[in-house]
């Protein structure tokens, strides 16, 4: 259902099939007259009493041909104009900027870049934590709304996608967009200001690539999922940059690990939502060669066993933390081999779900690792190294 606005005399309208339905009093019928017209809306032969409200004493209900999604989307955005829709109650209006940033992808993306910046081998800096953080999270809010701009007529098509507040018309694309260039802009002004140029141009980078590259390669190659990995990998190199100010070879470890992993979480989901990308009209790997998808997953699941061994030669992490992934990897290889040899949608469920817990405790071992454990190894070799230096020096060199 596309909840319009209450504004004026069009109650409601919603989409079904293809199909637009429009219920308004006669009175309003004047005003939209020539637009209803235009699509072909004809007054349909359901009984409207039943949509009536207490309020009106009688209304009367449209129904428009079978429409594409481009002609949904340009009817929306006509009769948007034409009934004020830009004046949207306040209180809804931080749901709709949550929904048009993704808050679940953000947060993620947010979570990650905090994890790199855990991750250097420098003193924590709370008040540069925090800014990075603020100006990672207005970047990804920046990306994702672009990404729904862009978007919105496929999105129609999907069912995974058409509650979203531009498919329901719930926020005009103008006014989306004007949140997507504020948030980038202040992102990219906090990052660049209160952190360094370097992890400023990274998050630049980010919504760039998100929104110009990844977004429009959707309707064009399957290849855009690798695309759309190191994009998801960047956040953690930013975090790192922002807590040393420079890019080194420990950058790329959890930023690694966090591209390869996505291939076996996201294409366990695509492969159950193949029908789904079909209607939105996206060109994904399990659409058009569902045999490679298994080779991709299984590939990248084993990839992630040499990220792991790589952290202690890195100085990222000890060889705890190693030893502590291997039930991890364990799991997802397990889980990955069981997808290619059943690939059916139970297999990629069951493997979508451990992506989940992969990554949480991975993440989390990880960063134990590098605060915690490191820590009581450093100090157990600074007593060992005190004992030693008090045994063969004279006494008058240690105090």
């Amino acid at each position: 259902m596309l909840c319009l606005n209450a504004h004026g005399n069009i109650l409601k309208t919603w989409q079904y099939c293809q199909r637009v339905k429009v219920l308004l009093i006669p009175s309003s019928y004047n005003g939209v007259k020539s637009l209803l017209t235009t699509q072909g809306f004809k007054l349909s032969s359901q009984p409207a009493k039943f949509y009536e409200k207490k309020s009106y004493t009688s209304v009367k209900l449209f129904e428009s041909p079978r429409l594409s999604g481009h002609q949904i989307l340009s009817f929306k955005n006509e009769l948007s104009t034409l009934t004020d829709s830009a004046k949207i109650p306040l209180t809804k209006l931080p749901s709709i900027y949550a929904a048009l940033s993704k808050w679940y992808l953000t947060l993620f993306v947010v979570m990650t870049m905090d994890a790199g910046y855990c991750l250097a081998p420098v003193a924590f800096d709370q008040s540069a934590f925090y800014i990075a953080t603020v100006g990672t999270l207005l970047c990804s809010c920046c990306a994702n709304t672009l990404n729904q701009i862009a978007e919105v007529e496929y999105d129609a098509l999907m069912d995974r996608t058409r509650r979203r507040p531009l498919v329901r018309n719930l926020i005009t694309p103008n006014h989306a967009f004007g949140f997507s260039v504020i948030s980038g802009a202040a992102g990219f002004s906090i990052l660049y200001g209160g952190v360094n140029l370097l992890t400023a141009s990274l998050g630049l980078s980010t919504i760039l690539l998100y929104a110009t590259v990844y977004t429009p390669l959707k309707r064009v190659h399957w290849f855009n999922t690798w695309v759309g990995a190191v994009v998801g990998a960047i956040p953690p190199v930013m975090g790192w940059t922002a807590a040393t100010g420079q890019i080194s070879a420990g950058a790329f470890i959890f930023s690694g690990i966090l591209y390869a992993w996505q291939f076996p979480h996201f294409y366990a989901l695509a492969w159950r939502r193949r029908n789904d990308y079909a209607r939105g009209n996206y060109q994904m790997l399990p659409l058009s060669h569902p045999q490679a998808t298994k080779y991709v997953v299984v590939v990248h699941a084993l990839s992630l066993w040499a990220l792991c061994f790589a952290a202690p030669p890195t100085a990222v992490a000890s060889w705890a933390f190693t030893w502590l992934s291997v039930p991890l990897n364990f799991w997802l290889t397990k889980d990955s081999f069981n997808f290619y040899r059943e690939g059916n949608s139970r297999a990629a469920k069951k493997l979508y779900k451990c992506s989940l817990y992969y990554i949480v405790l991975l993440s989390a071992g990880l960063i134990l690792d590098r605060k915690v454990l490191s820590k009581l190894n450093m100090s157990e070799h600074k007593d060992k190294i005190f004992e030693i230096l008090s045994k063969t020096a004279p006494k008058e060199t240690l105090f």
